[in-house]
């Protein structure tokens, strides 16, 4: 009888032990490996940058994008964390970028003094508030990305001010309507990513949702104005380089498509197609990027990438915006002084 008793109390114990350890696991599940991975990288790095002299954020900017040279190029690199409804991949990453999460993320570590302050920042930079949702993520460079971060003041639009030898305006203005409730319904089972395998009804009840939730929005106008590559090129194919010295070092590159058709693939139309970081390097801007042809993240001359633009009956021009703040800012991009 004792040996019965002792038994039921020791299987008693495993299973106590089990549920324990299981506990364990899930509290440890809690966080993406790839955001574990992530805070040693990000560690080291701000580490270092409070070893470098004090520069303005155009130098760090370049010296925070050099770090991730030759990192892996990942479409849709990132998504809300584990915890999420829809999309469960990393909130971030520095192993594997696509050209939006890269810029992006290196914005946020520019724009923070440490690595609790990046994911602050990150949140107010990748998402509508700084509300963490599929729903709020800025999906569409011209009309979210871009609104957004200018209203909280981390970027501006220079694109107006570029101007000939003739002192006269050369910005064109790229069209057209981004139809948001058209998007979601065109996504799959594929964009519901969960790390925990689950069954095609779960994936599709998720998607369901996730469309629901899509249908609330509206169709969006959306304007971006551009040089055009007639400006930047004569009709010989020759630099234009009384234009491209205006682009400021570090400038955010975007590359404009207007009106780019993509309803029958994505269910709407676009302005833009690709972003990176413009940095001169002894009298050379390079444009520093993720890139899907290389499938990492490469420098390349922007004369040259532009120009081999040239050939495409969809690329017209670029997009330039700036970094404003000058300096990292404290309390998680929330103290920032927002243009009037």
């Amino acid at each position: 009888m004792d040996s019965f008793y002792c038994g039921i109390k020791l299987l008693q114990r495993i299973v106590f032990l089990s549920c324990l350890v299981a506990f364990s696991v899930k509290v440890t599940a809690a966080v993406h490996p790839k955001q574990e991975e992530a805070n040693k990288t990000l560690s080291e790095l701000y580490h270092n940058l409070h070893n470098l002299p004090k520069s303005d954020m155009a130098a760090r900017l370049e010296v925070i994008s050099a770090q991730f040279l030759g990192k892996e190029y990942l479409l849709g690199a990132l998504g809300e964390g584990i915890k999420a409804r829809f999309d469960q991949a990393p909130r971030y990453r520095t192993d594997a970028f696509d050209c939006d999460t890269y810029v992006t993320t290196v914005l946020a570590i520019a724009l923070a003094n440490d690595t609790t302050h990046f994911k602050q920042c990150l949140c107010r930079i990748r998402y509508e508030n700084g509300h963490v949702a599929y729903t709020n993520r800025n999906h569409f460079t011209s009309l979210d990305w871009n609104q957004n971060n200018q209203r909280q003041g981390f970027v501006k639009d220079i694109t107006t001010t570029f101007k000939d030898v003739h002192n006269q305006p050369v910005a064109q203005i790229a069209k057209t309507v981004i139809d948001k409730p058209s998007w979601y319904q065109h996504l799959t089972t594929k964009n519901i990513r969960l790390n925990v395998p689950s069954d095609e009804k779960e994936q599709l009840q998720r998607l369901d949702d996730l469309k629901k939730r899509g249908s609330l929005f509206s169709k969006v106008n959306s304007e971006l104005p551009y040089i055009p590559l007639t400006a930047l090129f004569d009709a010989k194919g020759t630099a234009n380089n009384y234009l491209f010295s205006q682009i400021p070092n570090a400038a955010i590159i975007e590359i404009v498509r207007p009106d780019w058709n993509l309803k029958e693939t994505i269910g709407t139309n676009l302005n833009v197609s690709h972003l990176g970081f413009a940095f001169w390097k002894n009298n050379v801007l390079y444009f520093r990027e993720a890139s899907t042809i290389h499938g990492r993240v490469v420098d390349v001359p922007l004369i040259e990438y532009l120009k081999e633009a040239l050939n495409s009956p969809t690329i017209k021009g670029i997009n330039v915006q700036v970094v404003i703040p000058q300096s990292p800012l404290p309390n998680g991009c929330t103290s920032v002084n927002k243009p009037q």
